[in-house]
């Protein structure tokens, strides 16, 4: 019994010593020091070296190894798909003067204050407001932003991801993801309700037909949500293929499947308020690496 006990300690004692992580950590200045990482929270690394533990900070060290202690951070908190979005392509905390010069606008009346993008429309009879990114475009996407209702007024906001170079649906619309503190909807804008058949169909006079209506319902999927007023919430979209997931605050709200989500050069992303009131902040963008095709 005894020599089963020291055993097992022995095995348990060599698991932990190949979980250890030890890494040559390089500063921005260049300077490089061996050690064992032991945690990383709130921007300080926490590292061993010669059974002497320091503190640096993760602003600190060269950007190789800020990309290693994030894969890192994702990997033990078990948000290991976080690392296939390993492009950043844009992020704003609207701490600055206004609007940065990357923001296009559309029938919008939004403005930056106090640390927030407070979401307004001209005119919501002609068009709801629109705030905007555009980039290179991409399939893979991963979009974050805090929102806030803060008044009766903020019915609704959607994040849009679109093409605007691509000519087969109205507006170069791709996928629209909608929000309200109820319930929201994701839809494959490209091959459903705004492609362009159906969208110049929808304005007829004869409207859609039967068939058309039945098609289109599997092209949106709706989802609940009971979210309190002036509060803020977060949310996550992913797309990968022709899937996407919608989370709010942590949980899956929705995973959907659609053709049209596939498209391989969403270009621009928006943020669309109805009516007014809706507030955002640590807005960003991420897309997976592409891979270079095999020989």
């Amino acid at each position: 019994m005894k020599a089963f006990t020291l055993i097992a300690i022995f095995l348990l004692g060599l698991h932990f010593s190949e979980a250890r992580d030890f890494r040559t950590f390089t500063n921005t200045s260049g300077k490089s020091i061996e050690a064992e990482l032991l945690d990383m929270k709130d921007g300080v690394v926490k590292i061993r070296r010669s059974g002497k533990v320091f503190e640096i900070t993760y602003d600190s060290l060269s950007k190789e190894d800020q990309d290693w202690l994030t894969a890192w951070d994702a990997k033990r908190q078990g948000d290991g798909e976080s690392l296939y979005y390993s492009e950043l392509i844009f992020e704003d905390d609207f701490s600055g003067e206004g609007f940065g010069e990357k923001w296009s606008h559309y029938k919008s009346e939004s403005l930056v204050q106090e640390g927030v993008l407070i979401g307004k429309t001209i005119d919501i009879d002609d068009h709801a407001g629109v705030d905007a990114i555009r980039m290179e475009g991409k399939q893979d996407l991963e979009v974050s932003v805090k929102f806030n209702f803060m008044s009766d007024q903020a019915e609704r906001f959607n994040v849009w991801l679109d093409d605007k170079d691509y000519k087969g649906s109205h507006a170069g619309h791709i996928c629209s993801i909608s929000f309200s503190p109820t319930g929201g909807n994701v839809a494959d804008a490209k091959t459903g309700a705004f492609e362009n058949a159906i969208y110049e169909m929808k304005k007829s006079a004869a409207g859609l037909d039967e068939d058309t209506k039945k098609m289109l319902e599997g092209k949106t999927s709706r989802f609940e949500l009971d979210l309190d007023r002036e509060e803020w919430h977060t949310l996550l979209i992913r797309t990968k293929g022709d899937a996407i997931e919608v989370q709010v605050n942590g949980d899956v709200v929705c995973e959907f499947q659609s053709e049209g989500i596939a498209h391989s050069t969403k270009s621009q992303i928006s943020l669309t308020t109805n009516i007014n009131d809706v507030h955002y902040d640590d807005f960003s963008i991420r897309a997976a690496k592409a891979t270079a095709p095999a020989e």
